[in-house]
């Protein structure tokens, strides 16, 4: 069994340092993907080993050069350079580490291939540099140039290949004995070079004792570093595990926490993992939290995201896990595409309408509808599926109470440029309202690509808010707007909850009721399919 294959032990770790390691890993920017078990995990180790095969070619090719060409054209004898054995076994050397990179890196190999190519290439490789050493004409060069490559090999070896410090150790001891073998084997009448004349300035017995010495060194040095690699190895990975799940890329964060891609290890689902940061972690934030949890994975409509599971890791890391949706944010689509046609508007703002029509029969709010949190999925049957994401700022909705515990009193919670004026002036009174007017916001960007009140400051757009009134997006575009889609979305920006359409049913029959050119499902299928580039990927953060 490789040490890729093998389980690894536990790392011993208090909770507090564990739970550091964990925070800082997954709280982190990170470009890599997690090592998993199977098949990850033996990818890895062929990564690793082809790297240490290719570096190792490097090292001895440029020596090589140097050695053969450089320092023979310097003396003249280039010719007696390639004479020498000892240059032949470098350069077989060489070119066996070379040939080991390119097998590496052509195709993917079996756990047991990889274990062949990992401890027998080592094997050969200090053979082959160990009878280099020793074909050197000076005793002292030669000995110097055993321990050193010996050396060389296994650090190299424990720095680049996953391994356990065992495994290094035996590796280590084997290439040692094939060193200090020929050693002995270089003092044979029989040897190529005749070492025997040179001990007398430098006696075998003291060659012996240095050579075993730095062996000694060298091959501690390796252990160690492969055991400090092998354990932070582990405690990256299990940082990188929660509960059931496997995290992947990062795909997004924001105040609340942090979102992930992930893998259900059981189930092979994936999946957006969010995580509460953890210098956020009070009681306020938690119920928040666990809040937006239970509310939102009551909600079952096909244009909400779906809530999986919601746990915290014995770390104290809290998270859910939700549906992971691939696609872009309606705030991606403008800014790729321009302002939409007026059919796909309608198309897209009437699935807002649906998914909140449930939530606000359900007695909750969501306050935070903005183009970052309505998702638009591009995959084969699923083209132009809007989700809506974040219920983490939902209001409960129950008669007589004013409180805003959760929240904070008199709080702004939401995004300025699509809270309605009574979410600025008044926060406790938000209602299913206010949501029709962050729609109603929604529809004008997606529209003429621009926001209803675009202002250099934040204090600037919450007076237009409650104040100005907005212009008809047909003065924001080159070209002509149906006037019944213009007139619906000023009636949902009226500034009195009042004059806005009564709910959510009725804003999405009135979009639906209107006479614009439909989008079609052909039409949305086409457009993904002619995009640039391929989508991207997120989740609520």
């Amino acid at each position: 069994m490789t040490d890729a294959a093998r389980p690894e032990k536990a790392v011993p770790s208090s909770p507090r340092r564990l739970r550091t390691v964990v925070a800082e890993r997954l709280f982190a920017r990170r470009d890599t993907t997690p090592t998993e078990r199977s098949e990850e995990e033996r990818r890895f180790y062929q990564q690793r080993l082809a790297l240490m095969y290719k570096v190792g070619f490097i090292l001895s090719a440029t020596f090589a050069f140097v050695v053969v060409f450089v320092r023979g054209l310097i003396d003249g004898a280039v010719m007696r350079e390639l004479h020498d054995p000892s240059r032949w076994c470098h350069l077989l050397a060489t070119a066996f580490a070379g040939i080991h990179a390119w097998v590496l890196a052509r195709r993917e190999r079996s756990f047991r291939a990889l274990a062949w190519l990992d401890s027998g290439g080592i094997l050969v490789l200090a053979v082959l540099f160990a009878l280099n050493s020793g074909l050197f004409r000076v005793r002292s060069v030669a000995v110097f140039n055993l321990v050193l490559t010996t050396g060389v090999i296994a650090v190299l070896r424990a720095v680049l290949v996953p391994s356990t410090a065992r495994r290094t150790l035996t590796l280590g001891v084997v290439t040692s004995v094939l060193a200090i073998f020929v050693f002995f084997v270089s003092l044979h009448p029989a040897w190529p070079v005749d070492h025997r004349s040179q001990l007398a300035y430098w006696p075998l017995t003291h060659q012996v004792i240095s050579l075993v010495m730095w062996l000694f060194a060298l091959i501690t040095t390796a252990t160690v570093a492969s055991r400090i690699i092998y354990d932070l190895r582990h405690e990256v990975h299990r940082a990188q595990k929660l509960g059931q799940y496997i995290l992947g890329d990062k795909l997004g964060e924001g105040g609340m926490g942090v979102v992930y891609r992930a893998t259900h290890a059981m189930l092979m689902r994936e999946t957006a993992l969010k995580l509460l940061r953890p210098e956020r972690i009070d009681e306020d934030t938690l119920k928040r939290f666990e809040r937006e949890v239970v509310q939102t994975a009551r909600l079952a409509h096909p244009n909400t995201v779906a809530i999986y599971d919601y746990g915290r890791t014995p770390e104290g890391i809290f998270y859910y896990a939700m549906e992971y949706l691939d696609g872009l944010t309606v705030g991606e689509l403008v800014e790729e595409q321009g302002a939409l046609p007026p059919g796909r508007v309608v198309h897209l703002l009437a699935q807002v309408c649906g998914s909140l029509e449930e939530a606000h029969a359900s007695g909750l709010v969501h306050r935070d509808i903005k183009p970052a949190n309505v998702m638009i999925t591009g995959r084969d049957g699923a083209y132009d599926l809007v989700k809506v994401l974040d219920f983490g700022l939902v209001k409960q909705i129950e008669p007589g109470n004013t409180s805003l515990a959760l929240t904070g009193r008199n709080e702004l919670t939401g995004t300025p440029m699509y809270m309605s004026p009574e979410a600025i002036t008044t926060p406790a009174d938000v209602g299913p309202r206010s949501d029709l007017y962050a729609v109603a916001a929604l529809g004008y960007y997606m529209l003429t690509g621009t926001h209803v009140f675009e202002r250099p400051t934040l204090v600037e757009v919450c007076a237009a808010q409650l104040h100005e009134q907005p212009e008809r997006p047909s003065k924001r575009v080159a070209h002509p707007l149906p006037e019944a889609l213009e007139d619906l979305l000023l009636r949902g920006l009226a500034k009195s909850p009042a004059g806005r359409p009564e709910d959510a049913r009725t804003f999405r029959r009135a979009l639906l009721d209107l006479d614009v050119p439909r989008w079609r499902e052909e039409d949305a299928a086409a457009w993904w399919k002619a995009r640039p580039r391929p989508s991207g990927t997120h989740a609520s953060s």
